[in-house]
């Protein structure tokens, strides 16, 4: 069966951005085998976490480990789309080297978690940007916790 060609092309390893009024999160990787796609049936884990000023979404599930993807609103094209949401879709996406779409899940949030997730990306809206702090503040939290440590920093549990 011929699979879907992802859209943009990605390097390997994980990305996420605010695109086309939804949140996308890929993981790339040179190839996955159906033992690790079949892993994925069952429920996916998303926790959106918020912590000096800094949005992360935490995926946990199946055979994918705890992965963690960094969004900054002020670096996002489609800004305003986001801040203007009333609720808010997620799509995950597992592409193969070829940038062929293995596996994809899409989830629309409820009204109170949707809320939550915009509160947090207003207030990162609110803060000056400066490009520096911001990347140093994310080393410091990537060298400071493994992403599943992240959780305590967790406002919203998605199950997917």
């Amino acid at each position: 069966m011929k699979k879907d060609i992802f859209p943009y092309e990605v390097d390997l390893g994980a990305i996420m951005d605010f695109v086309e009024n939804r949140f996308m999160l890929v993981i790339k990787d040179e190839f996955w085998t159906e033992e690790e796609l079949n892993l994925l049936k069952g429920a996916l884990e998303l926790n959106f976490c918020y912590t000096q000023n800094t949005a992360i979404f935490v995926l946990e599930g199946g055979d994918i480990d705890s992965s963690d993807f960094y969004f900054n609103i002020q670096e996002c094209d489609w800004k305003e789309n986001l801040l203007n949401s009333s609720l808010i879709d997620v799509e995950l996406y597992l592409l193969n080297e070829k940038n062929e779409v293995c596996f994809k899940r899409k989830k629309t949030l409820n009204q109170q978690d949707s809320a939550v997730i915009l509160n947090c990306m207003k207030e990162q809206a609110s803060v000056q940007f400066m490009r520096n702090e911001y990347e140093i503040n994310v080393m410091g939290l990537q060298s400071a916790f493994d992403p599943y440590e992240l959780k305590k920093y967790s406002r919203v549990c998605i199950k997917f």
